[in-house]
């Protein structure tokens, strides 16, 4: 069984360097965990909820605490948001971000950017994925946003319990398929965790429009 969306990278934002380079002769992690708050919309409710996002961000701006997360939004009114915490002593590190920025920009000005949000989702969830670079083809394509690639198509596939060992040989082949006919296009490969309907195997490939 698998599903298929496309999203719109709406914004990147990063507090960790002022810039944003990437090495194609660095070597990636096999694996890389990221935290994932899902935000579904009521259409009608787009542009305030826009507006509070924005408005977040321009608060860990001000705040200035460590940390940066990339949103994304899906055709079907769904909003992303994906932190990189690389493992899970990074994860309980995110966790205490909330109450260092309310700290440095007070508690009424974070309670008042926070009230922007109301009334704007039907629902809302956290859970974790797995980055998997050593089954992902060419992990790092589009990640520059110079190359314009601010488009990622998805594609959710929920293999059957206990087949997880024979997914991973598929995804396996399937990237050494790519490999031999040099495809240009690359893609990242994301396993499910805590929160997700596991087994779950999510592919991401960048895309210009």
């Amino acid at each position: 069984m698998f599903s298929r969306f496309t999203a719109l990278l709406v914004f990147l934002f990063l507090l960790a360097s002022n810039s944003y380079t990437i090495n194609a002769q660095e070597k990636l992690p096999d694996s890389e965990l990221y935290l994932i708050h899902e935000d579904v919309i009521y259409p009608y409710m787009t542009d305030k909820y826009e507006k509070a996002a924005s408005d977040f961000a321009d608060m860990m701006k001000e705040s200035n605490v460590e940390g940066s997360y990339t949103a994304l939004q899906t055709d079907i009114f769904t909003y992303s948001y994906v932190t990189p915490v690389k493992d899970y002593e990074g994860l309980a590190k995110y966790f205490d971000m909330r109450s260092n920025m309310m700290e440095k920009v007070g508690k009424d000005k974070f309670t008042q950017v926070m009230s922007g949000f109301d009334g704007c989702y039907a629902s809302h969830k956290n859970f974790l994925l797995t980055l998997r670079n050593d089954l992902s083809y060419k992990a790092k394509y589009g990640l520059n946003p110079e190359e314009g690639a601010n488009f990622r198509h998805l594609d959710y596939v929920y293999p059957m319990p206990g087949k997880e060992a024979e997914m991973i040989q598929i995804l396996k082949e399937y990237q050494a398929l790519y490999s031999s006919k040099n495809i240009e296009q690359g893609y990242r490969v994301y396993i499910g965790g805590i929160g997700t309907d596991m087994p779950m195997v999510l592919f991401v490939q960048p895309a210009k429009s």
